[in-house]
């Protein structure tokens, strides 16, 4: 069975080359709030 990790950033951060940078780290941006952007990736022990 899959297991994911998650992570919650602030969208302030609106910065294009900080999710790029999160994107090749594996995560991937699943929701989008007005305070909140929230990522997942596959959890890999």
């Amino acid at each position: 069975m899959k297991q994911y990790e998650y992570k919650v950033i602030s969208p302030l951060i609106k910065r294009e080359d900080k999710l790029n940078e999160l994107g090749f780290e594996g995560w991937e941006l699943v929701a989008v709030s007005d305070i909140y952007m929230y990522l997942k990736r596959e959890y890999k022990e």
